[in-house]
């Protein structure tokens, strides 16, 4: 292999890798929070920021279990960097690797979940415009949630290989802006959509200041949720009652503009940040 086809493919690291994702990406609705099939979805930020997700009916928008794969793709990325490795979008694994870091059953059921996630990661794409703020040039753009992929199989269809490829804007946030965050491992564990949404918006807002409030419109919209605001209300309800974050607490407030979220740094909840590679 020439010196110059080794730069254009990094081979994933093996081991423990500690979880990043992408700071913008944690806040605009990009994917379903639901498996029911979408095509589209549309969101209107408050600062007047638009963003519209489309995919094809044969493999609809990726969904936030989906997102596992570039969650793990970008921290290999991020990691390499630290390390001061060589790092390209083009990331070189293994099935069972991939599905293992991220807690996924590694046997035929999960490897078949991970070829559909891929397809659909690939088919999504965003069309965003952003206006002119703060003396920034009004911006407009589209962008696909992942490039490319290939998988090998044997004649009896295991897997042998795999990579994936980047789009220049995530390898690009990470590789050149260092725009990323650190997630906690428990966050593999949530079982619900709109648990892994709220966590993931609480890692972008919250940080580490005390707390943050959303009003439950707001979060209707930020979710990217086909569901009326009524039966979204109800479930976010059960969420708080829930309260399965890692890291954070929730209560319902009443604000100003209706019943609120409260998301608060919990002392009790941060273990994982014990852990010194998951610090900034």
């Amino acid at each position: 292999m020439s010196k110059n086809r080794q730069l254009d493919l990094f081979v994933a690291l093996i081991g423990d890798v500690p979880f990043r994702d992408e700071r913008e990406a944690m806040s605009a609705p990009l994917v379903a929070l639901s498996k029911n099939k979408r095509t589209r979805i549309e969101w209107e930020g408050p600062s007047g920021q638009r963003v519209l997700v489309t995919a094809p009916e044969e493999y609809g928008v990726a969904t936030i279990w989906d997102y596992d794969v570039l969650l793990w793709a970008i921290s290999q990325i991020n990691e390499a960097v630290n390390a001061g490795l060589q790092v390209s979008p083009r990331v070189q694994f293994h099935p069972y690797n991939l599905l293992s870091a991220v807690g996924r059953d590694t046997g035929g059921k999960g490897y078949a979940e991970l070829k559909a996630a891929l397809h659909r990661l690939r088919a999504t794409g965003v069309a965003y415009e952003s206006p002119a703020l703060e003396g920034k040039r009004r911006k407009l753009g589209a962008f696909n949630l992942l490039s490319a992929f290939q998988i090998e199989e044997s004649d009896d269809g295991k897997a042998k290989g795999a990579w994936l490829e980047l789009p220049a804007w995530l390898f690009e946030a990470v590789t050149k802006d260092r725009d990323v965050l650190a997630i906690s491992p428990k966050y593999f564990d949530l079982t619900s959509g709109l648990d892994r949404f709220l966590y993931r918006l609480a890692r972008r807002h919250v940080g580490k200041q005390a707390g943050w409030i959303f009003t439950f419109r707001d979060l209707h919209g930020r979710s990217g949720s086909s569901q009326s605001y009524g039966d979204f209300a109800r479930d976010l309800r059960k969420a708080i009652t829930r309260n399965a974050l890692p890291e954070y607490s929730m209560r319902e407030i009443e604000g100003a503009n209706g019943p609120s979220l409260s998301i608060n740094r919990d002392p009790d909840k941060i273990e994982w940040r014990q852990d010194r590679r998951y610090k900034l």
